[in-house]
């Protein structure tokens, strides 16, 4: 199982004064918990080597190995509730989950369309109303997104939740079966779906 490495140490001090300090000595605030730690800990780590960790394709979906000097030992982690600065948007505090590597866990997963469809090509309008879906899937399964081919959608055509790619290693979940995609009839070419509430797009995928 492939993990990326972050190095951390344990730390003290907690409060917005103690982060304050922290921070303003190059590091970031942190808090592990999760399976096999039976309470909170609280760690920094190095905000550089974080960032680069998030660059990958899976971003916080993905497996992290946090190495905690001293007695801290090595997690298996999840990087969850980053908390940014309202203007740089820089990261101040993220929260680092230890998963059941052996029970499944829910993710939420980008989908990314692909193609010119057939309908667009003929002046409908694509409706793409969900960017993103949940899946169940064990931690080290957790894909980076689902890619979602629209070349074949004619006019009133649609994908379904219950028709996206999937493997056996993950599955999507939904309580009913939503449209993710849908290429409608030109505007003033007959009867347009009003009833989507979900934002929308119209521009086509590249």
């Amino acid at each position: 199982m492939d993990t990326l490495l972050l190095n951390g140490t344990l730390r003290e001090g907690i409060g917005k004064e103690a982060n304050r300090k922290l921070r303003a000595n190059g590091q970031m605030p942190a808090v592990l918990y999760g399976a096999g730690i039976e309470k909170s800990v609280s760690v920094a780590l190095e905000p550089r080597q974080l960032v680069k960790a998030l660059e990958n394709p899976k971003k916080t979906n993905a497996l992290m190995s946090v190495e905690l000097g001293g007695d801290g030992g090595t997690h298996t982690v999840l990087v969850r509730e980053i908390q940014r600065h309202p203007v740089r948007r820089t990261i101040l505090h993220v929260d680092l989950v230890a998963p059941d590597l052996t029970k499944s866990v829910v993710s939420v997963i980008p989908l990314r369309y692909t193609g010119k469809s057939i309908g667009v090509s003929m002046g409908g309008r694509l409706r793409t109303p969900y960017r993103e879906v949940s899946v169940l899937s064990l931690p080290a399964n957790i894909p980076a997104e689902i890619v979602v081919d629209i070349t074949g959608l004619n006019i009133d055509d649609a994908v379904h939740a219950s028709g996206l790619s999937t493997s056996e290693d993950f599955s999507v979940i939904y309580d009913r079966d939503f449209v993710v995609v849908k290429v409608q009839k030109p505007r003033g070419g007959g009867d347009a779906e009003t009833e989507e509430t979900a934002e929308t797009t119209e521009e086509a995928a590249e």
